[in-house]
């Protein structure tokens, strides 16, 4: 199978648009009909697939060298790469006895990325290639409608009869934009995780953090009662945040508008017209970060 090939079956299994998915795939055709791009191309994909040498950083330095010498953008060849390495990422779920549903729900992630670059730059590709590592290392998981991660926790905590100690392992959640969050869609996550990582917790409860602008302790000022993401934030002990006034999050709000100009925001979600109006007040976004046993 070519990488082609590969690319066309793989975007059309994840229900790409069928814009990006022409877009992709003759992307595709043109790094591999040029020799020189195919060969950079080719040897990254061939060294995944061997596991001895690869690094991540240096196959995202060969599909940017891999663009200019195939004239297609750097962040679709980016994100091709990592399409072509899904292949062998499923024959690794299999070997693992990792289910090929997490392999579908996890390698949904280049889609909720893909999604986003077109949101924020009208680009068929990614600009956060760099986030993918641990999903093609097989060391982060979309369990439902999170994702998740074994992490060292950073800090001592204690809460009650909970406590947790700096370097401890705990569960890290992510939340990808697929859409809207829903309590028991979260719940039910959460419940898939304590399963898949019960070898962490032994004997005693599992530990979940989350590091994220949903977290931001100021959304109770100004997002709606019935706010997905007030819900979201009420699963958690939100023991530290930061006020973050340059709103470098506010691309995942609002796209590619500008958010130094709040009345020229979109409106058309119950979150874009609370974050306009809390912007327009001289409200900025942040971050918290939370805990929470299960």
């Amino acid at each position: 199978m070519t990488y082609f090939t590969h690319v066309n079956s793989f975007c059309k299994e994840f229900n790409y648009p069928a814009e990006a998915c022409c877009f992709l795939t003759e992307s595709m055709k043109k790094i591999e009909g040029n020799k020189e791009s195919f060969s950079i191309f080719d040897e990254q994909v061939m060294l995944y697939e061997s596991g001895s040498t690869f690094s991540h950083p240096e196959a995202l330095k060969a599909a940017i060298k891999t663009a200019e010498i195939a004239g297609v953008h750097s962040y679709t060849a980016q994100l091709l790469i990592y399409i072509c390495f899904a292949k062998h990422t499923r024959v690794l779920y299999a070997k693992q006895g990792i289910s090929d549903e997490i392999y579908i729900m996890s390698m949904s992630d280049l889609k909720w990325k893909l999604m986003e670059c077109y949101n924020v730059y009208s680009i068929w590709g990614t600009f956060v290639a760099f986030w993918f590592d641990r999903f093609f290392d097989l060391t982060r998981f979309a369990l439902g409608r999170l994702q998740f991660e074994t992490v060292p926790f950073q800090n001592d905590y204690t809460n009650g009869n909970n406590t947790v100690k700096a370097g401890d392992t705990v569960i890290n959640i992510h939340i990808p934009s697929c859409g809207p969050l829903q309590k028991e869609d979260c719940q039910k996550s959460y419940d898939k995780a304590s399963e898949f990582y019960k070898k962490h917790f032994i004997g005693k409860k599992t530990i979940f953090q989350c590091n994220s602008w949903l977290l931001y302790p100021k959304h109770r000022e100004f997002l709606p009662q019935n706010s997905n993401i007030l819900s979201f934030m009420d699963d958690f002990d939100i023991y530290s945040y930061n006020d973050d006034p340059d709103n470098s999050d506010a691309w995942r709000i609002f796209g590619s508008a500008d958010a130094k100009k709040p009345l020229e925001l979109p409106q058309k979600t119950s979150i874009q017209k609370a974050y306009a109006a809390w912007f327009a007040k001289g409200g900025t976004m942040g971050i918290g970060k939370g805990i929470f046993f299960k």
